[in-house]
């Protein structure tokens, strides 16, 4: 993984979009870590430290300039750190390995993974209720006007309008939406919204499992077609 640092926000290199906040906390910590012990960056402890094996070695590499690779941890609950010439033995943070990019989200894309050009039905239920909100055809949806604030709901639900949010699923009043495939009807996207409070959260049920807090427009147009 690359990274690059801009005050307290740290970015995958590819992906102009800062870490949540947990893990910008575990990236300081890490990197303020008190060094335990130092070794030379020699043959014989890259094999005793775990650096041998470069499959199965995790690497972080900051502002293109320096490269940290991960290697053993100890029955001490610390971790051999390697960095140009030397080996260190910092204090091991659970999650510090877990490098891979499931919570980090695009700026620059939509959250919801349709195009304008995509043709797809709208059915929105409530809870676990299929017959007390809408199912809306395609042909509806372009056609009729009153549709579209609905239709673009989807399209300009962009990662810069919402927060990654690691709560737990709510057990309030759901809205569940599908988007269907319009030809063979089979779901493209669904998700989950529901509001507490002030607040509206967006739950994606896709691979990643990804939470959001989104704006409250987005719930309330979306409300509107349940009953009562």
């Amino acid at each position: 993984i690359a990274l690059s640092k801009d005050d307290s926000c740290y970015k995958i290199k590819s992906i102009n979009y800062c870490a949540d906040h947990n893990q910008v906390q575990l990236f300081n910590k890490f990197l303020n870590n008190e060094v335990n012990d130092i070794y030379e960056n020699s043959l014989e402890n890259r094999n005793r430290l775990g650096f041998v094996n470069k499959k199965n070695i995790s690497s972080v590499l900051i502002n293109n300039r320096k490269t940290l690779l991960f290697g053993n941890i100890n029955q001490y609950s610390e971790i051999y750190v390697q960095e140009s010439n030397k080996i260190y033995k910092v204090d091991f943070y659970k999650d510090i390995l877990d490098i891979s990019t499931n919570k980090w989200i695009d700026k620059s894309k939509p959250i919801i993974d349709i195009v304008e050009s995509d043709e797809f039905d709208v059915v929105i239920n409530l809870n676990d209720n299929e017959n007390n909100c809408i199912n809306i055809p395609h042909k509806k949806i372009i056609n009729n006007q009153k549709y579209s604030t609905l239709r673009n709901s989807f399209f300009d639900l962009y990662a810069s309008d919402v927060k990654i949010w690691n709560g737990e699923f709510s057990n309030n009043s759901v809205l569940i939406v599908h988007l269907k495939n319009k030809h063979n009807k089979k779901v493209k996207n669904s998700f989950y919204i529901w509001k507490e409070d002030h607040l509206v959260y967006f739950y994606k049920d896709n691979a990643d499992k990804q939470k959001f807090v989104i704006p409250n427009s987005v719930y309330e147009n979306i409300k509107s077609y349940c009953k009562k």
